[in-house]
């Protein structure tokens, strides 16, 4: 019998606001990541990581498609460094995946990342296996993805 969890509703953000303000300032060396689960396909964990594509980007041509964290790795390095040491510390796939929020000009774009290899010393650190989806065709995947996290095949 799989294991029953109930939907998604609104969002938390209070532990981040908590931890925010008991390092009072402090830089982080801890990362929050958004979704870890068991991928029974596969027998191993799949860590998620979003990337959201500001519109501020769009502006300077970046979109969901051709966003890519080897282009602002120096300003988060540490974040995928650490993404990449835990997934490779418990065998788990680690996926990036580019979005724009619903509503603006890219928000039919998603792309998904399979990260391969993650080496700070390299000119191109993150290197990835890049999927360029649809917003319908993301859906899809992902909760193929999600219902493999209750031991059915999907």
């Amino acid at each position: 019998m799989p294991a029953h969890s109930k939907p998604l509703a609104a969002g938390d953000t209070s532990a981040f606001e908590f931890v925010q303000e008991m390092l009072a300032g402090d830089p982080t060396f801890g990362i929050n990541f958004d979704r870890i689960q068991w991928d029974s396909r596969d027998n191993c964990y799949a860590i998620v990581e979003f990337l959201l594509c500001d519109e501020v980007q769009f502006e300077r041509g970046v979109t969901p498609h051709t966003s890519h964290p080897n282009r602002y790795f120096h300003k988060n390095a540490q974040k995928f460094i650490s993404l990449w040491r835990l997934a490779q510390r418990i065998g788990a796939k680690l996926y990036l995946v580019n979005y724009a929020k619903g509503g603006t000009q890219y928000a039919d774009q998603v792309m998904v990342m399979v990260v391969k290899t993650v080496d700070p010393q390299s000119e191109t650190p993150v290197q990835t296996e890049d999927h360029p989806l649809t917003r319908q065709q993301f859906s899809r995947w992902f909760r193929r993805l999600n219902r493999r996290g209750d031991g059915s095949p999907a």
